[in-house]
């Protein structure tokens, strides 16, 4: 009973994480690419999930990370890697973003003048 609410709090913490990039991220279509990859792993899983405990007809999905199937590995990781892909483009961006501040703010201390901030 704890290993599978462990399971299913696992992909409920992926589709969070991915909720949250798609949040910061500044582009419609590298937001919505990862929510969208993401929706669609816990959304095989919960499926999946079902299926084992005779909610629904037998589907033949694999369980994403966990059981070995050919294509479902190769897709899983795919999708996986764009997600980080994503994630890694959303954090340089408010790197930079970050630095363009405090070299703004920086700048107008020196110059002794309030930053405008925006």
């Amino acid at each position: 009973m704890i290993g599978g609410a462990l399971v299913v709090f696992f992909y409920l913490l992926f589709l969070w994480r991915s909720i949250l990039i798609f949040r910061r991220c500044p582009y419609a279509f590298g937001a919505f690419l990862a929510v969208g990859l993401s929706t669609t792993l816990v959304f095989q899983a919960m499926l999946n999930m079902a299926v084992n405990v005779h909610l629904v007809p037998v589907t033949g999905l694999t369980l994403p990370l966990v059981s070995m199937g050919g294509s479902s590995v190769w897709f899983t990781s795919m999708a996986i890697g764009v997600i980080l892909s994503v994630s890694r483009y959303v954090d340089e961006m408010e790197g930079k973003k970050k630095a363009e501040m405090e070299k703004a703010v920086a700048e107008s201390e020196r110059m002794n003048v309030k930053p405008a901030l925006g």
